[in-house]
């Protein structure tokens, strides 16, 4: 165990170290060099694999025999590997000590995640399911574990946990610690000292629009909606203190997110599947803000748009590119380090473009 976390810090010093580079170098290329490694992975695959119409007679013949025995205990293990492509706009970039002048800045690195889902029928119309997530990554490691009961797997209630925690990269990038209002700026916490803990209700609704539509490869047409209530704490706070844990930055307390997404299945060979995606998230009142941050509006509610166009690499490796879009807070300064933004005060509302994100994984 001392050997694995001693081996995964010195990967991510090496990681950090290349990435303060690419700030302070202004170099692009890595960006690309990366996402085209990703892609020479996926495309030399797949001139090793078997010809695709031998596959599907094949796939086709497995998925009639599990049909007719298939059991109703199912339990089986994934790992993802992906290469992650990100490119943050101005707007993001604008409170950057950095990288306040740059119109844009790309990045891109590698994951993998681990998941074992075990799934149980208990007849024609009820499902059980456990599902456990392993994701270590740049941001931190996170260990989510969820049951659920589905309904025609239409209907879906869950109850979850989830504990993590998060890298510490310095004055780099503050990844983990409580926010210090007298110093604007947050206490870092070393690696693995302190931890986000957490449970999550979760209800889904699934309609599938293209049972009622006229068959057509033009109509494949699902709708599926989803209420969310999740309380997360991190040991190195107290009540009303901020903290900030990888990619998660709140105070211990209930939050919300209820949201929908229309699924379009493409009846093209690489280009299988588009996504729009809406949501509105934010703390219920319940959560405790200390009253320095009243000017922030902590309990403002966000909106957010997602487009997604999922496409097929190989027979092997799949993409998705994804952009975010959302109703953020809008202060009355302009300019201010990033570290000060939760005492800002705020004036308005505005959507600005977050993110675009490209995708290639493949699963083991």
């Amino acid at each position: 165990m001392f050997f694995c976390q001693f081996f995964l810090l010195f990967v991510w010093k090496i990681f950090i170290r290349f990435y303060i580079c690419i700030v302070y170098l202004k170099v692009f290329r890595p960006f690309l060099v990366t996402l085209l490694l990703g892609l020479a992975f996926a495309y030399g695959e797949e001139s090793k694999e078997v010809p695709s119409d031998s596959l599907a007679a094949d796939s086709s013949k497995t998925e009639v025999q599990e049909q007719k025995s298939a059991p109703a205990f199912k339990g089986y293990f994934d790992n993802t590997f992906s290469w992650v492509g990100i490119v943050l706009p101005h707007h993001s970039l604008r409170n950057s000590e950095t990288l306040h002048n740059w119109p844009f800045f790309p990045f891109a690195f590698p994951t993998w995640a681990f998941s074992y889902t075990a799934q149980y029928d208990v007849n024609k119309l009820i499902t059980l399911k456990e599902v456990t997530n392993l994701d270590p990554g740049i941001f931190g490691l996170g260990l989510k574990s969820e049951l659920s009961v589905e309904l025609m797997h239409l209907l879906e209630l869950g109850i979850g946990g989830v504990v993590g925690t998060a890298f510490n990269y310095g004055e780099t990038a503050t990844m983990m610690g409580v926010y210090k209002p007298e110093k604007r700026d947050y206490r870092q916490d070393i690696f693995m000292t302190e931890f986000t803990y957490g449970v999550k209700y979760r209800a889904g609704l699934t309609i599938p629009l293209l049972a009622f539509l006229p068959k057509s490869d033009w109509t494949k047409i699902i709708i599926k909606g989803s209420a969310e209530l999740e309380y997360n704490a991190y040991t190195g706070a107290d009540d009303g203190e901020l903290w900030k844990s990888g990619m998660s930055d709140g105070v211990n307390g209930y939050k919300h997110k209820f949201g929908g997404t229309l699924i379009y299945m493409l009846p093209f060979e690489r280009v299988n599947m588009a996504m729009l995606g809406a949501s509105v998230s934010g703390f219920n009142k319940s959560a405790e803000f200390d009253s320095v941050y009243n000017d922030y509006d902590p309990y403002f509610k966000t909106y957010a748009l997602n487009p997604m166009l999922m496409f097929k690499v190989s027979e092997k490796w799949n993409g998705m590119a994804m952009a975010n879009f959302a109703r953020l807070r809008k202060y009355e300064r302009y300019k201010y380090e990033s570290t000060e933004e939760p005492l800002q005060k705020r004036i308005g509302s505005e959507w600005r473009l977050n993110v675009v994100m490209l995708v290639f994984s493949r699963k083991f």
